[in-house]
């Protein structure tokens, strides 16, 4: 069945991403907790704190093709001014990762404690899957982020995140389509367009009211398509 193909494939790249981003966040609040010190007097982030969560960073991207780019936001509550990111990307195109070590002085308007998804992350105290959006910092592409929060000594001091950028779900979704003429539309559970092969509807935008059929509603996502031929999929 063409849609049981998509759930599964589907169900496996998120997951990986989930399952990827939950290990990076647990390992950086180790790596934290050991050295027994995250920040000096002035909010930044330890050169050699810093140097390790790249190499980790390399080392996911290295491992995870699916991935574009992972990394570390720091955040502080008593500065809420100050901010850092320690993050590593892959262009696209290239298999080699570029590193972004960045912070209030040089990127003033990437000021990320101003964005939803890190009030979300932070508030839920949980997982998150942000986008699609536009990344205009590193690929210019649409991405999908997957953001964990990490924690020391029961605070909150940051977000691990890892990116996976839109176009290469669409391949791995159209190959498992293969020649099946399915036309089908998937949506995150918060309600953005990641996948369509239908006219009308675009990646990034808010689904709109429509006579789809949701046939599935996963943790993940939700797909949909134009008639009930296939029966819904149970979860």
């Amino acid at each position: 069945m063409p849609l049981g193909k998509i759930k599964r494939k589907s169900e496996e790249s998120f997951s990986l991403i989930e399952k990827t981003t939950r290990e990076f966040s647990i390992t950086i609040s180790q790596m934290i907790s050991e050295s027994k010190k995250i920040v000096d007097i002035n909010l930044k982030l330890e050169k050699k704190i810093k140097e390790n969560m790249l190499f980790l960073a390399e080392k996911l991207l290295s491992q995870q093709d699916l991935l574009s780019g992972a990394g570390f936001a720091l955040y502080n509550e008593s500065t809420t001014r100050s901010w850092e990111i320690a993050w590593l990307y892959r262009p696209q195109s290239h298999r080699l990762a570029k590193n972004y070590c960045l912070n209030k002085a040089s990127q003033h308007l990437v000021d990320y404690q101003t964005f939803s998804w890190f009030s979300t992350v932070k508030e839920t105290k949980e997982g998150y899957l942000h986008g699609p959006y536009v990344d205009y910092v590193c690929n210019s592409t649409y991405t999908l982020t997957y953001l964990y929060p990490v924690y020391f000594d029961k605070q909150l001091i940051g977000v691990a995140a890892a990116d996976v950028m839109v176009g290469q779900l669409e391949r791995i979704l159209r190959d498992t389509l293969a020649n099946e003429r399915l036309p089908i539309v998937m949506t995150t559970p918060s309600g953005r367009i990641f996948f369509s092969n239908l006219p009308n509807y675009r990646v990034g935008e808010l689904k709109s009211r429509s006579a789809l059929i949701a046939h599935l509603r996963s943790q993940y996502f939700t797909l949909w398509d134009e008639d009930s031929e296939y029966g819904a999929i149970p979860p």
